[in-house]
């Protein structure tokens, strides 16, 4: 397998789930988006177990990810409806949209997950 990202990127923060700071720490608790909103239900662990970092840079830091989770839920849309109409060409505008709100609802967890490292990763540089 080809690694397209390498250790001090902001690319192997998001997709290893790493502190974006030390990238040696989580920022989730767990690497499965699912399991960490629906059963664990804490959110992020608040604080780098490895160098400390807070990852609430300041209050309501987290209300820009709500964008990024826009951009996130748009694409997969636009994604399952290219593939729908791929795929049957002759279905109706209705079922279409059901399929795609339904697609949503289900990478919402997903949608959530990486809204948040996208977002922290923005503003946080890595620190060796």
């Amino acid at each position: 397998m080809i690694k397209f990202y390498k250790k001090d990127s902001k690319l192997y923060s998001i997709v290893k789930n790493c502190c974006p700071k030390c990238h040696k720490g989580k920022f989730w608790p767990t690497d499965n988006p699912f399991k960490n909103i629906f059963i664990k239900n804490g959110g992020d662990l608040g604080c780098c177990k490895n160098c400390s970092f807070q990852f609430e840079i300041e209050p309501g830091f987290w209300f820009g990810a709500m964008y990024v989770s826009y951009a996130l839920s748009v694409f997969f849309s636009l994604l399952v409806w290219l593939i729908i109409n791929l795929i049957n060409e002759n279905i109706g505008v209705f079922m279409s949209f059901c399929i795609v709100a339904l697609s949503i609802v289900g990478f919402s967890p997903l949608v959530y997950f990486y809204s948040r490292l996208i977002w922290i990763n923005l503003f946080v540089a890595y620190e060796k």
